[in-house]
Parts: structure tokens; sequence; C-alpha cells
């Protein structure tokens, strides 16, 4: 089997493919990093995408661009690419054959992004809300991991990366901590 190696960034690849998919109603990213973020001003929509590595396949959430980070009011999407002749993910979105999977990719998308957004529940409790800010900076620390890890293998400055994932990762441990403190168990210190 020959390969084909490109020099285009991995998430510049796939944000080419979405964005044919999607259609002009949404803006593609500006910035080639993971998470790729589009965004759809006429439908107050946007539509977060990154590789799951520990699974190999891609991720997509929906969410309203007025709250992007309401845990409650996102849809989640995945796509599993079959890999053949790939070993991970990020190899396949490397020199994988993007375009033959447009079509299955379509399907996901189109069905994500035509679902009502949930509603916001009316009063939420305050264990409730710090898992929702919990889960908002686990979704932080795994883009920036991400983005750490394509650093690592695109051979590019990786330190300032390594010091903003150690801080995040400070911090979900503190909410970590809050949580669990709500839910009645003790931490030693």
């Amino acid at each position: 089997m020959t390969r084909t190696f490109t020099t285009t960034p991995p998430v510049e690849r796939l944000t080419t493919v979405v964005a044919d998919v999607l259609g002009s109603d949404w803006t593609p990213p500006t910035r080639p990093n993971w998470p790729a973020l589009f965004t759809n001003e006429g439908a107050a929509r946007q539509l977060t995408i990154y590789p799951d590595r520990l699974n190999n396949r891609l991720v997509f959430i929906t969410a309203s661009t007025d709250e992007p980070d309401a845990f409650d009011r996102q849809r989640f999407g995945k796509y599993t690419p079959d890999l053949t002749g790939h070993d991970t993910v990020d190899g396949w979105l490397a020199d994988g054959d993007l375009v033959t999977v447009a079509d299955a990719l379509a399907v996901v998308l189109e069905r994500l992004v035509e679902q009502p957004l949930p509603e916001r529940a009316a009063d939420t409790d305050p264990l409730e809300r710090e898992r929702e800010h919990l889960a908002k900076q686990a979704k932080e620390l795994a883009a920036h991991a991400s983005h750490f890890a394509a650093g690592l293998v695109w051979s590019t400055p990786v330190a300032d990366d390594a010091q903003h994932l150690s801080t995040l990762a400070q911090g979900l441990a503190h909410v970590a901590t809050r949580v669990d403190e709500l839910r009645g168990y003790k931490h030693r210190r």
C-alpha cells in the first residue's frame, strides 16, 4: 500500500471536508488548532470538533453561541473512521482519504446540527453547577492536551502548552475536590 504524506496539518484537512459538508452558513475556524470551532451566526450555534485519541474517533459538539459552555445545552455526536492502514486517528487525519468519508460525516453532522438544543433547566443546585463547571474544565483540558500532543507530533514548541496544561489540571483538581465535598466525600489534605 502506497501512502501519500501531506504537509497540510490534519486539522486543516478535516476542516476543509467539514466546511464543504456544512455549507456557507457555517464559518470555518480561523486557526489550525484542535479543537476546530465552526460558527453559524444566523442559527446562533457553534460546532466543536476534536479527535478522541483514546477511542480513535472524532467528537462533534453543538452548542449555542450565547452559552457555549452550558454542558446541559449541548448535543454530542461521534464518528469512528476505518483506520485500515493507519495506527491512530491522528495518522488517519494526517494522510487518510478524508474526501471518501464526506458522505458519512454529512449524515452525522446534519443530524447533529439540525437537532434543537436542550432547554436549560430552570434552577440548578450547587452540586449541579459545580459538575457543569468541572465538565467544562475537563473539556478544555482535553482540547489543550490534544493541541499539546499535536505539537509533539508536528515538532512545534510545546513548553508554553505544557505550562498551560499544568494550570488547567490544578484548576480541575480544585473543582473536582469541591464536587466530591458537595457529594459528602472527605479528602485527606
